[in-house]
C-alpha cells in the first residue's frame, strides 16, 4: 500500500460503528417497564428490538477517512478535504439515468473512493450495502455483491446526496457495510398453514414479559 493509501483506515468490526442515537435509546420508553392496556404489552422501545441491532452491528464498517466539506452555490456542489488521495468521485450526468433516485436526494450521482481490498475465503462473497438503519445519515450508499473470493481489489463505490445537505461529514463516518456470505444453492417452497405450529413459534418467544427473541431464538454473531 502506499504512502497516501496507508492513511485509509482499515475497515473495522460494525459494532465499532454503533451511532450515538441508538446508545441513548431506551429498552422502554418511559425509561422504565410499565404495563399498557390489557392488550397492549409493554411500552418497549427500540433498545428491545435485537434484529435492529444486529443490523447495525453485523460484517465490517468502512469508514470517511477525513472531514468532507460539501458546498453549494450557483455553479453547484463541490466536496473538499484537506489530505491525498481522492475520495470522492463526481460521475458524468449521463450515467445511470435509469437508475430511480432515492426520494429527497438530488439527481448527480457520486461514487466514494476505496483503497482497500475485501479478501474472503473460497466459496464466500461479500455484499456492500449502506450503513444499515442509518436514515440519519446525509447520504445514501448504493449496494453491490462482489465475489470476493476471486476478486479483490479497491474500487469505487456510488453514493447520492440528500437534498439540500451542505456541511461537514466528519472523518469516521461510517459510508458502506461490508456484509461476507456463504455462497448457497436455495430453492424457495411455500408451505400449507399450520395453525399450531404458529400458535407454538409464538408462545415460544411471547411467554416472557421482555427478550423472549434474545433468550430463546438469537444467535450471537461475531465479527473481528
Amino acid at each position: 500500500m502506499s504512502e497516501d493509501t496507508s492513511k485509509f483506515d482499515p475497515p473495522t468490526p460494525a459494532r465499532s460503528s454503533v451511532p450515538e442515537w441508538y446508545k441513548k435509546a431506551k429498552r422502554f420508553r418511559s425509561g422504565q417497564m410499565q404495563i399498557l392496556d390489557k392488550n397492549g404489552g409493554l411500552n418497549k422501545d427500540i433498545k428491545l428490538c435485537i434484529p435492529f441491532l444486529d443490523a447495525l452491528t453485523s460484517g465490517y464498517m468502512l469508514t470517511l477517512p477525513t472531514d468532507l466539506l460539501v458546498k453549494r452555490d450557483e455553479t453547484g456542489i463541490g466536496f473538499f478535504w484537506n489530505e491525498a488521495p481522492s475520495i470522492i468521485e463526481i460521475r458524468p450526468k449521463d450515467m445511470a439515468t435509469t437508475l430511480p433516485r432515492p426520494a429527497g436526494h438530488d439527481h448527480d450521482l457520486y461514487a466514494w473512493h476505496t483503497y482497500w481490498a475485501v479478501i474472503v475465503p473460497p466459496g464466500y462473497s461479500a455484499m456492500f450495502v449502506h450503513p444499515l438503519n442509518r436514515f440519519d445519515l446525509p447520504f445514501t450508499t448504493t449496494s453491490g455483491v462482489v465475489d470476493s473470493d476471486g476478486f479483490s481489489l479497491g474500487g469505487e463505490i456510488p453514493f447520492f446526496l440528500k437534498e439540500n445537505f451542505e456541511g461537514t461529514i466528519p472523518a469516521g463516518t461510517p459510508i458502506m457495510q461490508i456484509i461476507p456470505f456463504k455462497r448457497e444453492d436455495w430453492k424457495s417452497e411455500v408451505l400449507e398453514p399450520d395453525e399450531m405450529w404458529v400458535k407454538k413459534q409464538t408462545f415460544k418467544v411471547a411467554k416472557y414479559l421482555y427478550d423472549g427473541y434474545k433468550k430463546v431464538v438469537w444467535v450471537k454473531k461475531s465479527y473481528d
